[in-house]
């Protein structure tokens, strides 16, 4: 399943190979126009008794020669070699819910293999597996993103449009913000698989430091760099005052 799959909730037709009851011999294993007949080990209980321990523990198991079934076919089947199953390929639409997670099963029931004679089929599992996104990672219900940003951007806020599963949404950023930093738009993660209420998108912004600069672009940074002081950049003073302390103390 892709990302807005999951968001939304998908149908998905699989095809897959089962063991279904043979059309000739109808699941018995036996040749058509003969029977199965009892089995002469346990007198056609599935069950044999045992004596250990000196006779003093009875222990009662299934029968080894018809396992449990209290017949045995003599003349076998030729479509099934007497195992009354047919390896059948089959096709299914799967209805999956919003907001499944990777490796969940989603079962259907009734469409797994046939039980022994007079037994209900068993439940098919289907096992979720979801495309890596080229954007978002999923963390639980909430969606991460990670957001370039110029360092211009940064340091005088500006107003960016941000990618969704449901297109673009504008996000403010507002002056002085930190490389790393993380904005939440509420709402717009995915679905819980119960409840069916949305998380959010984690908006994180890296800031991107330009590798080529134009003369007039390092002309004002070098303006700007001789106007730097310890009051507009706080984090970056802290950390000089803690260096200054460990160089005294040794």
């Amino acid at each position: 399943m892709s990302l807005a799959e999951v968001a939304t909730g998908a149908e998905k037709t699989i095809e897959f190979e089962r063991q279904d009851i043979c059309d000739t011999c109808k699941g018995s294993g036996a040749k058509p126009g003969s029977s199965p007949i009892v089995c002469v080990q346990c007198g056609g209980n599935g069950r044999v008794a045992q004596q250990g321990f000196g006779g003093m523990l009875r222990m009662v198991t299934t029968c080894p020669n018809c396992r449990g079934r209290g017949t045995v076919v003599r003349e076998h089947c030729v479509s099934c070699s007497g195992t009354g199953r047919q390896l059948r390929k089959q096709t299914v639409t799967v209805k999956i819910p919003a907001g499944v997670h990777e490796g969940q099963a989603v079962r259907i029931t009734g469409q797994g293999e046939p039980g022994e004679p007079g037994a209900p089929a068993g439940d098919l599992h289907c096992y979720i597996a979801v495309k890596p996104h080229p954007i978002f990672s999923r963390h639980n219900n909430d969606l991460v993103c990670q957001f370039p940003i110029s360092f211009t951007q940064a340091a005088l806020g500006a107003t960016i449009e941000v990618p969704t599963l449901k297109g673009k949404e504008e996000m403010e950023i507002p002056a002085g913000t930190q490389h790393g930093e993380v904005f939440k738009l509420r709402g717009k993660g995915l679905p819980d698989v119960r409840s069916h209420k949305p998380g959010d998108e984690l908006v994180q912004v890296l800031i991107e430091v330009p590798k080529r600069l134009t003369e007039k672009q390092r002309q004002l940074l070098h303006e700007y760099a001789a106007t730097e002081d310890g009051a507009t950049m706080p984090q970056r003073r802290s950390f000089l005052d803690k260096l200054k302390d460990v160089f005294k103390a040794e």
